[in-house]
């Protein structure tokens, strides 16, 4: 997949440094600290070389087929992170995180694929300016394949990406949900569509529902065996498959 030309008018530009491996096609990018510290554990004990990215762990497998990033939380960090892995040779990338559900149709520990990102955090202005972004929809249907099948149930929906969430509105939400048909809510998602389609690469993302905001009150989810289940599985269960489908492709 070609990426964009670089535009001579922007001071820095993601590079490889000179001691730095390029790495393999594909990531996974777990952006919050403890599903990010679990997915360490499990990725190292297929045997696996560890790095730093900025402030997050980097591993990639003793054979070249899969590495993970992260954590990274938020968009202009997750942005970095993922300027970065472009920048040493990922061209496919499956974000794992959480997000807050304002549609009722989702509870708590319920998986969601992230089918657009409405921007409302910063990052994403400066590389499309597309209201909803969209992620790569090829990897969204390989996705879908992969999780059939793990006979893992998935719904699908837009997400709406937030810088404040301690300034979220019960009107911007509802407001957001009418206009553009939101039903969740997260922290990197739009920005990582921005970025993923200014550089021309694939990307999808993969959310577990933590907290519940379409009721009258905040219910949040993420000390509940629901939500620490399913991202349990997944973390788990798409580490293993990518890694087999990185055996697959040679």
């Amino acid at each position: 997949m070609a990426q964009t030309q670089p535009d001579p008018d922007v001071l820095i530009h993601p590079r490889r440094g000179r001691k730095e491996r390029m790495l393999p096609r594909r990531a996974l990018l777990i952006v919050n600290p403890s599903e990010a510290a679990h997915a360490l554990r499990v990725f190292e004990g297929y045997g696996a070389t560890r790095g730093q990215l900025y402030n997050s762990n980097l591993v990639t497998d003793l054979d070249n087929r899969l590495c993970l990033a992260g954590p990274a939380l938020g968009a202009p960090a997750a942005g970095l992170v993922m300027e970065k892995l472009i920048a040493l040779g990922v061209s496919d990338i499956l974000l794992i995180s959480c997000c807050g559900v304002i549609d009722p149709g989702f509870v708590i520990g319920d998986l969601l694929i992230g089918l657009a990102g409405v921007p409302g955090e910063g990052v994403s202005r400066y590389y499309k300016s597309d209201c909803p972004v969209y992620p790569a929809q090829k990897a969204c249907q390989s996705l879908r394949s992969d999780l059939q099948q793990l006979d893992i149930r998935f719904k699908e929906g837009f997400l709406w990406s937030t810088d404040a969430p301690y300034r979220e509105k019960n009107s911007v939400l509802f407001g957001l949900q009418e206009e553009y048909g939101v039903v969740g809510v997260d922290m990197e998602f739009s920005a990582l569509c921005s970025i993923a389609a200014f550089r021309k690469i694939s990307f999808s993302g993969l959310f577990v529902v933590s907290d519940e905001l379409w009721g009258r009150d905040w219910m949040p989810g993420f000390t509940t065996t629901a939500f620490r289940s399913q991202m349990k599985t997944i973390i788990e269960g798409m580490t293993a498959h990518l890694l087999q489908k990185g055996i697959r492709k040679r």
